[in-house]
């Protein structure tokens, strides 16, 4: 496993631009401005930023903060439940990623994302 990329909400997209981009001057890795929301992906030298504006209704599991990738994501889910943890069922995401959120037993979010079905990231 290792960590994909961490995301952040935007409440105001264009301005936490000016702030990523020009207080903090991170170089941009990607933009993506489509359905069902828009992006900016900052390279921060082998983990991605990702700051995010969801354009149409959002539900499910997704954009917790921190996105891990593994390649067992589905033996990964049956040790959390297992365990005794919480979980979002799997679910493949109209951006094409497949995840499950999972609580950790102190209240912690993170997406699990499979390696082979990360979608449009």
């Amino acid at each position: 496993m290792q960590a994909l990329f961490t995301s952040f909400p935007a409440d105001d997209y264009a301005r936490s631009k000016r702030f990523y981009e020009t207080v903090i001057r991170l170089p941009i890795a990607r933009e993506y401005d489509g359905k069902p929301h828009r992006f900016t992906n900052y390279d921060l030298g082998g983990m991605t930023l990702k700051v995010y504006e969801w354009l149409t209704p959002y539900y499910g599991s997704g954009h917790t903060g921190l996105f891990i990738e593994t390649d067992e994501l589905d033996d990964v889910f049956e040790r959390v439940k297992a365990f005794g943890a919480k979980a979002t069922g799997i679910v493949v995401h109209e951006w094409g990623g497949r995840c499950s959120t999972v609580t950790d037993p102190f209240g912690n979010m993170f997406t699990l994302i499979d390696s082979d079905q990360k979608g449009d990231i």
